[in-house]
């Protein structure tokens, strides 16, 4: 068997999900690294004067961690049922791809988009989800 053989696309957004995620961990230790310096890096951390990037990407950090707890049990549940269709896939991967978006907009401080990204999202959450919803109000 090869590596992600038999891997749904709803399964491979959550992987992403924690790519990103990753992503975002460590672009805002790097960044804060860079600012504050390698005694602030390597100490105790208790200056929390922060650069508003840095202040930004810890909020992009929690926002996507919010975004993807709530995604990833759908997309498990709806996988682990046999309910994932063409349509849940797509979905799915159109919500990876919002989130992506979202975590570069809000890093940058980009906020109309940002604010799309993360409506998108939620709309593309729920149309992974729908097939379970019908199944629990059947």
């Amino acid at each position: 068997m090869s590596l992600g053989e038999g891997m749904v696309p709803e399964l491979w957004a959550v992987a992403g999900l924690t790519a990103v995620w990753l992503l975002l961990v460590f672009g805002q230790q790097l960044y804060n690294d860079k600012a504050k310096g390698a005694a602030w890096a390597l100490g105790n951390r208790d200056d929390q004067d922060m650069p508003a990037t840095s202040r930004r990407l810890a909020r992009a950090t929690a926002n996507h961690v919010e975004n993807a707890v709530m995604f990833a049990p759908v997309a498990l549940v709806l996988v682990m049922a046999g309910l994932n269709t063409g349509v849940t896939a797509v979905a799915a991967l159109v919500f990876l791809a919002l989130r992506a978006g979202h975590a570069l907009t809000y890093a940058l401080g980009i906020t109309y988009i940002r604010s799309g990204f993360w409506l998108a999202g939620v709309a593309a959450t729920v149309v992974t989800g729908w097939p379970l919803i019908r199944v629990l109000f059947a």
